[in-house]
């Protein structure tokens, strides 16, 4: 019976040092679990919000923030682009014809109009925002004022065909005296081109530059009357044939 009571109470005791034992290692282990916490701490409510910011986009995909154009600039724009047209085709058609001479601004002006006019083609009021409808407007405006010059430029050579810039025009003598020039260059040219065609003077980059200018003042004195050349111009004209007349000269002598 004591040996039984004895048993008993080691029983209970290790029982009692077992239950300290476990409890002691649950404390020490609760650091360790604290981790299986954290994703509470973590709300992953932005990444619900995320995709609700992305949703509101999808649903305005053509357009860009800022509000969008009024009827009024809209119909502005539309207004610009139609003038803006006009005067390109018109710049672009007296360009191909050689009745604008060369120029690097035209082409940047032409160029500019084209990318705007493509740039419309594709633009709808529901795609387009106040602000870059008036900064649209602003670039056909200065392009329209640019080709308005251009063909005002052009207006009094149309009117007047070969009519030369404003100024006096040209007097009889000066007249008499240009066309007695351009008889003498007539009759160089003729002398000399017949003489380097036929291989009598070697090839010479100088009396090619010569024969080149007097036959473009031939093409253009054909095209002159009195009445559309000045004074000024005429007495330049009339000074040039003299200087190329003196080199044909100097070439036929020489043959």
């Amino acid at each position: 019976m004591k040996k039984k009571m004895v048993s008993v109470v080691l029983a209970v005791v290790m029982t009692a040092s077992l239950l300290t034992a476990c409890g002691g290692d649950k404390g020490a282990n609760t650091p360790a679990s604290a981790p299986a916490a954290a994703p509470a701490a973590t709300t992953p409510a932005p990444a619900q919000t995320a995709p609700a910011a992305d949703d509101t986009k999808a649903d305005t995909p053509d357009t860009t923030e800022g509000e969008m154009v009024s009827d009024e600039i809209f119909e502005t724009l539309q207004e610009n682009y139609g003038i803006l047209v006009e005067y390109h085709d018109a710049v672009a058609e007296l360009y191909n014809s050689d009745e604008i001479a060369a120029n690097p601004d035209i082409e940047e002006a032409m160029s500019q109009a084209y990318d705007i006019i493509e740039q419309m083609g594709e633009i709808t009021q529901d795609t387009l925002t106040e602000d870059d409808a008036i900064v649209l407007n602003d670039s056909m405006a200065d392009l329209i004022d640019a080709f308005s010059m251009i063909v005002d430029g052009m207006e009094p050579a149309q009117e007047t065909g070969t009519q030369a810039a404003e100024g006096e025009m040209v007097s009889d003598e000066t007249f008499a005296a240009l066309q007695e020039n351009y008889g003498l260059l007539t009759q160089a040219y003729d002398a000399v081109a017949e003489a380097y065609n036929s291989d009598e003077i070697a090839a010479n980059p100088e009396i090619e530059d010569a024969m080149n200018q007097a036959y473009d003042i031939i093409e253009q004195m054909g095209e002159i009357t009195q009445d559309t050349i000045t004074e000024e111009d005429a007495e330049a004209l009339a000074e040039l044939m003299v200087g190329i007349v003196d080199v044909l000269q100097a070439v036929a002598d020489e043959m």
